[in-house]
């Protein structure tokens, strides 16, 4: 009877366990807006039957305003005449003062305020679909609703000013150039500026091109980024039916390409080459470990009939390479357009972006990794150029040295790391000192850091300048890792012309890592703890990028 007892106990705490393991093993809801992947600080979940995500994802992805009222716990969401009003744990909105009914509450999760996504996506007019295969949620915006630059970086919806106190050094204006109030005494001198400008192969610019030219304007000179893409499973969504009219159709109603055709895919020597037809695009690149392999996302993209595909929906190219097993393709999801390629590896390598531009062409170099690479860090300012001057009179060439020799200090300890500093003492070295250096040591990497300042106190938050196309994966990586550091403001990744990674041959970033002319973080900036903190995550991005585990 005893044992009859047990077994039955122990069915029962079976059966009690099995959904609970279940649930363990249901993969995380991923979000896609226009074939292109989006990273929540807190991952999106379901409730109620929908999809709650983080109000920062809508604020990014659609380019809208967000108030937050503490007293009547409310979030409004304001675009294009359209005006949301929630009220966390209340099944009830505004639309433009119309009241509504709502499935799921606003609510809040780990300090992250959430929204449900369809309600606020459709009231602007994003269609929204659920592909239950991968749990994932598509968003599709059209091309004219797209958020312009200003939006996208996210200026309306901190409130803040979107002037970013990185002007050039007062010394190297031009004499009928007006400083603006809001400028800073800094090296972050742009290049010769061109009206629009666009991403150049790294080699460095000519040495007479004049440092003394006025900035370009933000808007212009500024593209920002999304946030890295997270990797999601390499699960291909079925093999599509030949013929069909989705696989086929590769423009809309105008004419226009709307998808990038891979129309082959090849290993030749040190060059990794995909050619594609139709839409230009910007595929994601991540290099990982365990197992080692190289995966390429291409968003809204589609397979050429040639590249065929097993039953499983994946082909293969079998490769004589001493560092590559196999590189297959398949379409990741149907719904979200997204061709992903991965190179499984048999070693770890590096994987660049080739530096020459050819038409209809993405191409890589591959080719062993460095047993030591070589980092340069480069503190802004020094000797007579004391950069921004804080609230409470202290100097930015004092707190980068100070953040750049922390960094510096922890390279060190890295076996695969040899790093150099542009300067490690209280002195001056021009713009091309510095650019030169870091070439004529052939760096694997170069990282500026600098100070924010403006003329106004409200003014908060970090950001992360590139300049070549080779360093835009670097700079999100980079941007990424400081955000969680600071827990500052994101004032986004952004593109601009700066001499220093302009005129740098390696992938370079110019990090502002807060304002001097802000209270709070001027407070921080100076603790040793923060500065500890941010060489940490600095380290730690670097580290990544060189596929160092």
């Amino acid at each position: 009877m005893r044992v009859i007892t047990a077994l039955i106990s122990m069915l029962l705490v079976s059966l009690l366990l099995f959904p609970m393991m279940a649930l363990a093993a249901v993969q995380p809801i991923q979000l896609f807006l226009n074939g292109k992947q989006l990273n929540a600080e807190v991952p999106p979940r379901i409730i109620k039957n929908n999809t709650v995500v983080p109000v920062r994802i809508i604020a990014e992805s659609l380019g809208s305003e967000v108030k937050w009222e503490e007293k009547s716990r409310k979030v409004t969401v304001d675009k294009s005449g359209v005006s949301i009003q929630l009220f966390i744990d209340k099944a009830e909105a505004l639309v433009n003062n119309k009241s509504f009914k709502l499935e799921t509450s606003p609510t809040i999760v780990e300090g992250s305020t959430m929204l449900p996504l369809r309600f606020v996506s459709e009231q602007f007019g994003v269609k929204v679909t659920w592909d239950d295969l991968t749990r994932s949620v598509f968003m599709f915006q059209n091309e004219e609703e797209q958020p312009s630059a200003g939006n996208a970086e996210g200026e309306a919806s901190t409130g803040k000013d979107n002037s970013s106190g990185d002007k050039q050094a007062e010394a190297d204006k031009p004499s009928d150039t007006k400083q603006p109030e809001d400028s800073k005494n800094d090296d972050k001198s742009p290049a010769k500026p061109t009206p629009t400008p666009t991403p150049i192969p790294s080699k460095p610019e000519g040495t007479g091109q004049d440092k003394g030219s006025t900035g370009t304007n933000a808007s212009e000179a500024d593209k920002p980024s999304g946030k890295p893409v997270d990797k999601p499973e390499d699960k291909p969504a079925g093999k599509p039916e030949s013929g069909s009219k989705d696989d086929q159709q590769t423009s809309g109603d105008n004419g226009k390409e709307t998808k990038t055709t891979v129309r082959s895919i090849s290993l030749e020597k040190d060059q990794f080459v995909i050619k594609t037809g139709g839409a230009v695009t910007k595929p994601s690149v991540k290099i990982e470990s365990n197992p080692d392999r190289i995966v390429i996302d291409i968003p809204n993209g589609q397979l050429d009939p040639s590249l065929k595909l097993n039953e499983k929906g994946e082909g293969d190219i079998k490769e004589n390479h001493d560092s590559v097993t196999q590189i297959r393709y398949l379409l990741f999801s149907k719904e979200s357009s997204i061709v992903r390629i991965i190179i499984d590896l048999n070693k770890k390598v590096d994987f660049r972006s080739s530096t020459a531009t050819v038409t209809s062409q993405l191409s890589w170099t591959l080719s062993a990794a460095k047993d030591r690479y070589k980092v340069v860090i480069d503190p802004g300012h020094g000797g007579k150029d004391t950069g921004a001057i804080s609230l409470t009179k202290r100097r930015e060439k004092d707190f980068v040295l100070s953040l750049g020799t922390k960094v510096y200090k922890l390279l060190e300890k890295e076996p695969r790391i040899q790093p150099y500093m542009t300067r490690d003492d209280d002195t001056f070295v021009e713009l091309d000192g510095r650019t030169e250096f870091a070439n004529d040591l052939k760096a694997d990497l170069f990282v500026s850091v600098h100070g924010n300042s403006a003329g106004k106190e409200s003014v908060e938050g970090i950001e992360t300048y590139y300049y070549t196309e080779q360093s835009l994966e670097f700079a999100k990586l980079m941007h990424e890792k400081l955000l969680k550091a600071t827990q500052f403001n994101d004032r986004k990744v952004k593109q601009n012309n700066f001499y220093v990674i302009k005129n740098t041959a390696m992938p370079s970033l110019l990090l502002e890592l807060g304002f001097l002319t802000n209270k709070s973080d001027e407070a921080a900036m100076y603790s040793e703890e923060f500065q500890d903190r941010v060489a940490a995550s600095i380290v730690a991005a670097i580290k990544q990028q060189l596929n160092i585990d």
